[in-house]
């Protein structure tokens, strides 16, 4: 019988422009053990969004 290799992690970086929360609250419920680390709001406006999206 051999070993089986080490499980290998993942960190996946997920970028939406709308309903991201959401997204992400998806994401986490499909795969087990996962969790959200960090939320990055934009720091300042941009073309089509505003500060805090």
């Amino acid at each position: 019988m051999t070993a089986l290799p080490p499980r290998q992690k993942v960190i996946p970086c997920l970028w939406f422009d709308k309903q991201a929360e959401e997204a992400v609250g998806f994401y986490v419920s499909l795969l087990p053990d996962s969790r959200i680390d960090a939320v990055i709001r934009s720091p300042g406006d941009y073309p089509s969004g505003k500060a805090g999206d």
